[in-house]
């Protein structure tokens, strides 16, 4: 049975029409590529001018929004196409939107490839 919320507490709670979406990826780096210009490359080409939170390091990672609201399917295809063109990326598998507040972990299986 649901339990019936008011707005106040749905929003609070993160759920009904303020439920927040986010995505999981993780990534092999080429031998020889160095980790910290991989995550400052991230941070300063796609997680800061799309207004993104990254939490992770450079085996890959969890991406929200920074404010109230969810990571877009164009803000995760940008991720994807910066992937793609980054020559030290030896492999990379990135999950669905999931839901950001409620989702424990995302599972292997639920990484699909899109580099290597």
């Amino acid at each position: 049975m649901t339990k019936h919320r008011s707005r106040r507490q749905r929003k609070k709670l993160h759920v009904g029409e303020f439920q927040e979406f986010g995505f999981a990826f993780k990534t092999q780096l080429k031998e020889g590529a160095r980790e910290e210009l991989f995550v400052d490359a991230l941070l300063e080409e796609v997680i800061e001018p799309k207004g993104l939170e990254f939490g992770g390091w450079a085996h890959g990672g969890f991406i929200t929004k920074s404010e109230r609201g969810s990571v877009s399917a164009q803000e995760r295809a940008a991720l994807i196409d910066w992937l793609r063109a980054r020559s030290d990326v030896a492999s990379a598998r990135v999950s669905e939107l999931v839901d950001a507040w409620y989702t424990d972990f995302v599972t292997e299986d639920a990484l699909a490839p899109v580099v290597g």
